[in-house]
């Protein structure tokens, strides 16, 4: 799998995530147009598109480290 196709992955991930959340809250009885449903969703999006990041940082640095070190043991 390439970076590519990891961020990919992740991003479908995401996306799964936030439409699940935004079910959740109209399952609760929240108000599709209103302000405080969007305010929720934009936190939320907020917040999955950081793990995403921090996801995709932590694949970049650990293979440019397989690449420096092919035959390293993980710990």
């Amino acid at each position: 799998m390439t970076l590519d196709e990891a961020n990919a992955e992740l991003c479908r991930h995401r996306d799964l995530a936030l439409t699940a959340y935004a079910h959740r809250l109209l399952a609760q009885g929240a108000d599709i147009h209103g302000k405080e449903f969007r305010a929720d969703l934009a936190k939320y999006a907020g917040e999955l598109e950081a793990w995403r990041s921090k996801a995709m940082d932590r694949l970049r640095q650990f293979v440019e480290a397989m690449t420096e070190r092919p035959f390293a043991t993980l710990h």
